[in-house]
């Protein structure tokens, strides 16, 4: 007799119900389940794999976005610092130029001013492989902040140079002491009360009586008082050997030894000493020479550093 496996089923009205398997069969229903249940858990581990690995590529998918994104920037940010390194190397060169001396002017020009702009752009960094991006856009930031730093020392240079000028020309006679005409110029001239050819050697600008006179440029006071035929009159004192002098006057405003900065009221227009009107006899002198003052008149920095300095 074949072995076999008997299975009694009972229900609460008391029917029970039985049968019987083969040892055979049961152990391929066995298998057969054992089977369904590892596919069904395979599933669910594959699925599960195949969820997780979804998420991380969708992950990495919006970092790779984001990555491009900031690449796109930096490259744009990049090709906007370089065109404005480009304009800012033009700009030095050109201050640089101004700043200069008149002789190192005329060997500037425009070839001059972009060479510096092609020498720039030359040397730029040119990887375009998409694999060295990163290391291109690096190696392009390394390269503007090297020339950045050139450009900003050259710049603090110019800037001194700029305040040393300024420095400079307050203290450089570079505006009338009052504003009208010249009646008597710089020069020889037959004098107008003494009758003789006499060497004039200053200028005279005519006002009404009262009218303030002004420093021409910073400085002190080395005279103030009476001057013979030159009545009252102020000797102001400047830097570079510079005097001017301001004559005929009918009130003095400053002492001697005192400070006084340029378009300050030192006195008032009159007609002391040999004069023939209400005017000011105005004169610059640089070391005991006599210069032609109608140059020191209308003088601003840029003229003072072609003409003078």
């Amino acid at each position: 007799m074949k072995p076999s496996l008997s299975f009694i089923i009972t229900r609460p009205n008391g029917r029970a119900f039985r049968f019987k398997l083969s040892v055979f069969l049961a152990k391929i229903i066995f298998g057969v389940s054992l089977f369904l249940v590892a596919v069904l858990m395979t599933s669910v581990v594959a699925n599960v794999k195949l969820m997780t690995h979804y998420h991380q590529t969708k992950h990495v998918a919006h970092e790779q976005e984001v990555q491009a994104d900031v690449i796109r920037i930096l490259k744009q940010e990049v090709e906007s610092l370089r065109q404005l390194m480009e304009d800012l190397i033009k700009k030095e060169e050109a201050i640089r130029q101004d700043l200069g001396k008149p002789k190192y002017r005329r060997l500037s020009n425009r070839r001059k001013i972009n060479r510096k702009a092609k020498r720039f752009v030359k040397n730029y960094p040119k990887d375009k492989q998409d694999v060295f991006i990163m290391h291109k856009i690096s190696s392009e930031l390394d390269y503007l902040k090297k020339n950045l730093l050139v450009v900003e020392k050259n710049m603090r240079r110019h800037v001194d140079v700029f305040d040393q000028y300024l420095a400079w020309f307050d203290e450089t006679p570079s505006i009338w002491p009052i504003y009208g005409y010249v009646r008597s110029g710089y020069g020889w001239r037959t004098h107008p009360l003494k009758r003789s050819k006499q060497f004039h050697k200053g200028i005279d600008i005519p006002a009404w009586i009262g009218a303030p006179v002004q420093a021409t440029a910073d400085g002190f006071v080395e005279f103030s008082g009476w001057g013979g035929g030159y009545g009252w009159i102020v000797v102001l004192s400047h830097k570079f050997g510079y005097k001017t002098i301001y004559a005929h006057l009918s009130e003095i405003e400053v002492n001697t030894g005192r400070k006084v900065f340029k378009g300050q009221i030192i006195g008032k227009i009159g007609t002391s000493g040999l004069s023939t009107g209400p005017h000011v006899h105005y004169e610059v002198r640089q070391r005991r020479k006599a210069l032609e003052p109608s140059m020191y008149l209308d003088l601003d920095l840029f003229t003072a550093v072609s003409k003078l300095w």
